[in-house]
């Protein structure tokens, strides 16, 4: 008897799933399908931008081989892989591409070119903030230190990756109107940054060599209190306190 009653909810059992898969079998096939192939074309996006960063990471060396040959039209190497190479690499050879302009002494056009750079949201923003320190750079003494404080004063704060750079900018271009401690300001951070690059900091001792003589002593130093030189004893007034009180 046990074995009938098993039979039958065996049955029953067989019914009800044949049911569901007759109903719902189709949307499991799809869904099946759909992870297959969400999973495929993941590996394979993964895949083809792993290729195009190799394929764009050796364009990249090749052109600063080329660039380095003598006689080479390095803005023009650099324009054109900027040309051809995705957005992260577009942006380093934009950057080399200005930097050869400068060393040309085409100055104008590289302030132009990293003023590109620095407005190109696509770029990475620490490649963009280069680009304006490179571009302040080269505008000191061709512009007003009002002016190059607005674009480097936000980038010269501690938590800053170019804060070093933004501050030898910001000091020179002080110093250049006679500001001489907003200038001094700036070279103190520099020294005082353990992180700043010993060529850094060693320019900044020298220009706060500079300074040091121009810069008033109350900006410098704190006052001191001076001594006097001592003066004759007096008759001491029974009225007033005598110097053991002091």
């Amino acid at each position: 008897m046990a074995d009938i009653f098993r039979e039958v909810e065996e049955d029953i059992r067989r019914d009800r799933l044949q049911h569901l898969w007759d109903k719902y079998g189709i949307y499991l096939i799809g869904f099946v399908v759909g992870i297959i192939g969400l999973t495929a074309l993941i590996v394979g996006w993964r895949a083809y931008t792993q290729s195009q960063a190799e394929d764009a990471s050796k364009a990249f060396a090749t052109a600063v081989a080329e660039a380095a040959q003598e006689g080479a039209d390095a803005p023009a190497i650099f324009g054109n892989l900027a040309d051809q190479s995705p957005s992260g690499y577009a942006a380093l050879a934009r950057l080399r591409a200005a930097g050869a302009l400068a060393e040309a002494g085409e100055i104008d056009q590289a302030i132009a070119a990293y003023d590109a750079v620095a407005a190109d949201s696509a770029a990475d923003d620490i490649l963009r903030d280069l680009a304006r320190v490179k571009s302040g750079t080269l505008l000191v003494g061709r512009t007003s230190y009002d002016d190059l404080a607005i674009r480097l004063v936000p980038l010269a704060d501690n938590s800053e990756p170019w804060r070093n750079p933004a501050r030898e900018a910001l000091g020179m271009a002080a110093y250049a109107e006679q500001k001489y401690a907003q200038a001094q300001s700036f070279f103190q951070s520099i020294v005082g940054d353990q992180t700043a690059t010993p060529g850094v900091r060693d320019r900044a001792h020298v220009m706060l060599a500079l300074i040091a003589p121009r810069v008033p002593a109350t900006q410098t130093a704190p006052l001191e209190a001076p001594v006097s030189a001592p003066e004759e004893s007096a008759p001491v007034s029974s009225t007033e306190p005598t110097g053991e009180a002091q």
